[in-house]
C-alpha cells in the first residue's frame, strides 16, 4: 500500500513545474518582504521581560540623555599634560568638528567646565595627566543617533593628540557590524567546503550542486518569515545569525540524505516516479522525523523567555522549516526534472568507497567485541566532559568583543585609568503612579528612608540624588543649586526618576551580584515601584531564570524526543540509548569549550580574551547539538530499522544500516562541522564559541559515538534493541543477535 509521502512525491513529480515556479515565486516574495526591513530588538540589552531590562527600556525612553545617547571621546598626549594651555585649546579646536553634524549636540562635559571639583577631575583626567575624557550627549532617539555613528566617529580629529571614540553607543553599533560581518565571513568559509565535500560524496557536479541550491533558497524563505514572526515574536539580529548558522547545515544535510536515495533507486533499476515516490517514503520520511528531534531540541530554548534564547531558537527553527519545505518540495521537483541526469559531469576524485563497506567492516569489527570498544570510547567522552565541572558562567559584557576593537580599548581605558568613571553604577528606577507629583515631599521623604537603607549596604560609594533629601523640596526649584537642577533636569522625568549608586566592586564580580541583591532588599520594601538595573543585576537575574527553567526544559526535550524516535523504530529502548549517547557528545563538548575560552587555549589563534562562558551558551549548545545529534541518530536507525524489518537480524542490522548511511552521515557530519566552523572566526564571543561548540559536538558525534559507541551498544542489546510493547505492529518474533 502506497504511503502519503510516497503519493506526495507522486503528485510533486506530475506537477514538477508548478512545484518549482511556486518556489521561485516564495523567495521571490521573501526577498520583498526582506528588502522592507524586520522589526528587530538589541540582542546587547538585556530582556525588557525581566527587572533590569525593564529599567534599561525606561532609562532609555524617558532619560535619552543618560542612556545611549552618549559618546566617550579620549585625548591622549605623550608628553602634554591636561592642564597645559596647548592641551586644552587642540581639545576644543578638535570639538568644533562636531559643529558639522546633523544632529543636535545636548551636552559637552569637559575637564575643564570646573576644575577645582576633584570629583569632576577624577572623571575627566586620567591619574597621570596626558588623558583627558569628553563626554558628549546627542538630541535624538536612538535609532536617528544610530544611523549617524560614523560621522560621530569621523567629526573629532585632531594631528596632535590621539583621539579614541567609545560609549554605549559606538559598542552597540560595533557589535550589530560584526554580526553581519561575522555572517558574511561564516558564509564565505562555509559554502566553499561545503561544495567540495558534497564532489567528494556524490562524484559528480550536478548532484553536488543541488543541495546548495536548497541551501541558498532557504535563506530568504526563513528570513522572510522571520519579517512576519518578529511583529509579534520578540527577536534580536541573533536570530539571522542563527538561521545562517543552522539553516546551512540542515538543509546541505537533508538534500544529501534525499539525493544520495534517489540515485540509489534510480541504481536498482527504478523509474524516475518511482525513484522520487520511494525516497519520498524513506528518506523524506527519515528528515520529518529528523527535523522535528532538532526542532524539539530547540524548543527548549523558548524556555527561558527573560533572555534571548527564544529569538535566537526562532531564528533556528524558522531556518529548519524552511530546509525541511524545500527539501521536501522543490527538491523532488528537481529530481523529476532532471532525472538521469542528476550522474551528469561526473568528477575523477581517487579513493574512497562509494558502497560504503568502509563501514560496514568497520562496525563488524566494534561488534566482535563490543565491550572491548565500548568502555575506553564512553570513558574518552566523559574525560573530556570533566573540565566542565569548574565552569564559571557570566551575563557577558566588555570582554566578548575582540581585544583589538577601538571601543572595547578605548572604554577599558576609562575604567582603569579614570578613578572616577562610573562604569560600575547601579541605577535605581524609580517608577512614578499616574498623577504622582514628583517634586512631593512625602515622596522624597519615603524615597530618602530608602537611600539611606541603601547607602548601608557594603560596597555602596554613595546615594546622593535630590530625591534622597526632602528638604530641597521646602524651596523652590529655581533657588536649588545649579549642579542639583541639572542632575534633575536630566535624571526625572514625568514617569520615572533614576537614581545612580557608584559601587566599589567591578561589574560582574560575586561581590557585586551580592550587593545587587542585598540593594533589591531595601528597594522592594519601598511602596514606590524601584527596579535595579545594571549588567549585574542582569546577571543576578539571568541565573535565577536559567535554575528555576533548566529542570523543565531537560524534561521536555528527553521526553518528547523519546517519543518521537519511538514513533519512528517503534523501539523502548533505542530512544533511551539514543539520548544517553547524545548526551555523551555533548558533555565532551561542554567540557572543550571550557578548556578553549575559559581557560584560554586558543585565546591566540581566535582573538579573543579568556574568559568566563556566557551564560546562554551552554543551554544554547545543548539546545541545539541535542538536535542535531538526535537528527543524525534518527537518519542512521531508520536505515538500521529497514534492514532489521526485512532480515530479523540485529548484527546484520546494525552492520548493514551503517555501510547505507554511515558515508553519509560522515559527508553530512564533515558539512556541518565546515559550517560551524564558519563561525569559530566569528569577532562576537557568543558567536564564536557556539560555533566551536556545535562543529566539536557534531565531529565527536560523527566519530566516536556513531561509528563506535552506537554499534558495539547496540550488539551488546541484541533483540532488545526492537522490543516494543505488545500493542506496538514493530515487534517482531523474528532475529537473531
Amino acid at each position: 500500500m502506497e504511503g502519503m509521502l510516497s503519493r506526495f512525491g507522486r503528485s510533486i513529480h506530475r506537477s514538477r513545474r508548478l512545484v518549482i515556479a511556486a518556489s521561485l515565486a516564495s523567495i521571490l516574495l521573501s526577498v520583498l518582504l526582506i528588502s522592507q526591513g524586520n522589526e528587530f530588538e538589541d540582542g546587547n540589552s538585556p530582556p525588557t521581560s525581566i527587572e533590569s531590562g525593564r529599567a534599561l527600556e525606561l532609562v532609555n525612553d524617558e532619560l535619552p540623555i543618560v542612556s545611549t545617547n552618549s559618546v566617550n571621546y579620549i585625548f591622549t598626549h605623550e608628553s602634554l599634560k591636561w592642564n597645559d594651555t596647548e592641551f586644552e585649546q587642540e581639545v576644543r579646536d578638535s570639538l568644533i568638528g562636531l559643529d558639522s553634524l546633523s544632529l543636535d549636540v545636548l551636552d559637552i562635559s569637559l575637564a575643564y567646565d570646573d576644575p577645582d571639583d576633584p570629583y569632576h577631575l577624577a572623571r575627566h583626567v586620567s591619574r597621570d595627566g596626558h588623558r583627558v575624557a569628553v563626554f558628549v550627549s546627542f538630541n535624538g532617539t536612538e535609532e536617528e543617533i544610530a544611523k549617524e555613528v560614523g560621522a560621530i566617529k569621523d567629526s573629532v580629529e585632531s594631528n596632535e593628540m590621539e583621539v579614541l571614540v567609545t560609549g554605549s553607543l559606538i559598542i552597540d553599533s560595533d557589535f550589530d557590524r560584526m554580526l553581519k560581518e561575522d555572517q558574511i565571513r561564516a558564509e564565505i568559509i562555509g559554502i566553499p567546503i561545503s561544495l567540495i565535500i558534497l564532489l567528494f560524496v556524490f562524484r559528480t557536479v550536478v548532484a553536488s550542486l543541488l543541495p546548495m541550491v536548497v541551501a541558498v533558497c532557504m535563506f530568504p524563505l526563513a528570513t522572510g518569515m522571520s519579517y512576519f514572526v518578529s511583529k509579534s515574536f520578540p527577536m534580536t539580529e541573533y536570530s539571522v545569525s542563527m538561521i545562517t548558522l543552522i539553516g546551512l547545515a540542515v538543509s546541505i544535510d537533508y538534500s544529501l540524505f534525499m539525493i544520495s536515495r534517489f540515485r540509489e533507486e534510480l541504481g536498482k533499476g527504478q523509474d524516475v516516479e518511482g525513484a522520487v515516490c520511494t525516497m519520498m517514503e524513506t528518506a523524506g520520511r527519515a528528515i520529518l522525523f529528523s527535523g522535528a528531534t532538532v526542532a524539539v531540541g530547540l524548543c527548549t530554548l523558548f524556555y527561558f523567555t527573560a533572555t534571548h534564547m527564544p529569538s535566537m531558537g526562532m531564528g533556528a527553527f524558522l531556518a529548519v522549516i524552511g530546509a525541511l519545505i524545500y527539501s521536501l518540495t522543490l527538491l523532488p521537483a528537481l529530481l523529476s526534472s532532471i532525472g538521469h541526469g542528476i550522474d551528469r559531469l561526473p568528477v575523477p576524485i581517487p579513493g574512497g568507497q562509494e558502497d560504503g563497506r568502509f563501514w560496514k567492516e568497520f562496525s563488524t569489527k566494534v561488534m566482535k567485541k563490543p565491550v572491548s570498544w565500548l568502555v575506553p570510547s564512553m570513558g574518552l567522552l566523559l574525560l573530556l566532559g570533566v573540565p566542565f565541572l569548574h565552569v564559571e558562567l557570566t551575563a557577558g559584557g566588555l570582554d566578548t568583543l575582540p581585544p583589538d576593537l577601538e571601543s572595547r580599548q578605548a572604554y577599558e581605558i576609562l575604567e582603569e585609568e579614570f578613578p572616577a568613571f562610573t562604569a560600575s553604577v547601579v541605577p535605581l528606577v524609580i517608577v512614578f503612579d499616574d498623577g504622582q507629583d514628583p517634586f512631593s515631599r512625602s515622596l522624597s521623604t519615603e524615597i530618602a528612608e530608602m537611600c539611606d537603607g541603601v547607602a548601608t549596604v557594603e560596597g555602596v560609594l554613595r546615594v546622593d540624588h535630590p530625591l534622597c533629601n526632602p528638604s530641597l523640596f521646602d524651596s523652590d526649584f529655581d533657588q536649588w543649586p545649579d549642579v542639583l537642577r541639572t542632575e534633575w533636569v536630566t535624571t526625572v522625568s514625568d514617569s520615572i526618576a533614576m537614581i545612580s549608586v557608584p559601587i566599589e566592586y567591578p561589574s560582574g564580580s560575586d561581590e557585586a551580584e551580592q550587593l545587587i541583591k542585598d540593594v533589591r532588599m531595601f528597594t522592594s520594601s519601598s511602596n514606590e515601584e524601584i527596579l535595579v538595573g545594571s549588567w549585574t543585576s542582569y546577571e543576578v537575574d539571568m541565573k535565577e531564570h536559567l535554575s528555576e527553567r533548566i529542570p523543565g526544559a531537560l524534561a521536555f526535550v528527553l521526553l518528547v524526543t523519546m517519543v518521537l524516535v519511538w514513533f519512528q523504530v517503534h523501539s523502548v529502548l533505542v530512544p533511551i540509548k539514543a539520548i544517553f549517547m547524545n548526551m555523551l557528545s555533548i558533555t565532551a563538548s561542554f567540557g572543550l569549550i571550557v578548556i578553549v575560552f575559559q581557560d584560554g587555549l586558543l585565546a591566540g589563534p581566535l582573538n579573543f580574551t579568556p574568559q568566563p562562558l556566557d551564560l546562554m551558551v551552554p543551554p544554547l549548545v545543548f539546545g541545539i547539538a541535542f538536535g542535531l545529534s538526535m537528527d543524525y541518530e534518527v537518519l542512521m536507525l531508520s536505515r538500521i530499522h529497514e534492514s532489521w524489518l526485512e532480515t530479523g537480524d540485529n548484527t546484520r542490522a546494525v552492520s548493514e544500516g551503517l555501510q547505507a548511511s554511515g558515508r553519509l552521515i560522515t559527508g553530512a557530519a564533515a558539512i556541518m562541522i565546515a559550517v560551524f566552523s564558519g563561525f569559530i572566526f566569528a569577532d562576537v564571543m557568543i558567536i564564536k564559541s557556539i560555533g566551536f561548540a556545535l562543529a566539536v559536538a557534531v565531529f565527536v558525534d560523527a566519530t566516536i559515538v556513531r561509528a563506535i559507541v552506537v554499534p558495539s551498544a547496540m550488539r551488546l542489546m541484541g533483540r532488545a534493541n526492537w522490543w516494543s510493547p505488545s500493542f506496538s505492529d514493530a515487534r517482531k518474533d523474528k532475529g537473531n543477535a
